[in-house]
């Protein structure tokens, strides 16, 4: 509304309304058009379009609903749709794409989403679970068509683990998309599937060698293939001269509230394919 004008619009105000919304429809594009009413609409462009719809239902001062300020981001980037959803082809389970995890203990916040492979020992750089209770959770910031993830599970030892992965949009119906249960999971896992609608991805420990715990270094979520070839050129490169100067912690991995989970078995060695910084 214009400074001075009264609640209900006149004339003049109302044509000044419309010029500046066909002013901002000229500069948007064919995606945007202004009826008579003044009241915007969409049609179909080579652009991504969206509408938002705020509708106040109740005021417990009066009977009108107020709205102080409204924001839209937009971006010139293109992207590729299915059934309405962005299908990403770069990893969205990041801290900067408003990815988070919701369920889990781990000692940092979103340790699993930092993108950081290298630096995780015997206390921290992990997100963990206890089996047979609980899960990892990590929730994006929007539903996505996703057909892939890949995980980096703990790995200072010769431990194995199995697991399953589920996906869901509302965290009440899941479905589940990689049973490997009953096989012995180490290190990276790819897990591939029919591309579907996620905005939820639950990962469960159903086992572990070495204890009661399951632990998870790294998700992302597509696959990225240029990072696994990344590693796999890193690994195939690392010596194992610099492992008889790592000590391995025997104390027990903690939660950040401070109860004890299973302690981690001292004697094991770590597997002679991987070094940790």
């Amino acid at each position: 509304m214009l400074k001075g004008c009264p609640v209900k619009l006149c004339t003049v105000c109302r044509c000044q309304i419309h010029v500046a919304r066909r002013e901002a429809a000229e500069q948007a594009g064919p995606s945007l058009q202004i009826t008579s009413s003044g009241q915007e609409t969409s049609q179909q462009s080579s652009r991504g379009l969206a509408y938002i719809r705020i509708v106040g239902t109740h005021n417990t001062v009066n009977k009108i609903f107020h709205i102080v300020a409204f924001e839209c981001m937009f971006t010139n980037k293109t992207f590729t749709l299915e059934k309405g959803l962005i299908v990403p082809m770069e990893n969205i389970a990041t801290i900067a794409d408003c990815a988070s995890v919701i369920e889990g203990v781990s000692r940092s916040r979103n340790a699993l989403l930092n993108g950081d492979t290298k630096n995780y020992d015997w206390d921290s750089g992990y997100t963990c679970h206890q089996l047979g209770s609980g899960a990892i959770v990590v929730q994006l910031a929007q539903p996505y068509m996703i057909g892939s993830i890949r995980l980096l599970l703990w790995d200072c030892d010769d431990r194995s683990y199995s697991y399953y992965v589920e996906v869901s949009t509302n965290q009440q119906q899941w479905t589940m998309v990689a049973d490997r249960t009953k096989v012995s999971c180490k290190s990276w896992q790819s897990v591939t599937f029919e591309r579907q609608p996620a905005s939820f991805i639950r990962i469960v420990g159903t086992h572990n060698t070495a204890n009661e715990v399951f632990h998870c270094v790294h998700f992302e979520c597509p696959e990225q293939q240029s990072s696994q070839k990344e590693e796999n050129s890193e690994e195939s490169g690392t010596g194992d001269t610099s492992l008889a100067s790592q000590q391995l912690d025997p104390h027990a991995l903690r939660a950040p509230s401070g109860s004890s989970l299973p302690s981690s078995p001292g004697s094991r060695s770590r597997s002679p394919n991987r070094q940790h910084q």
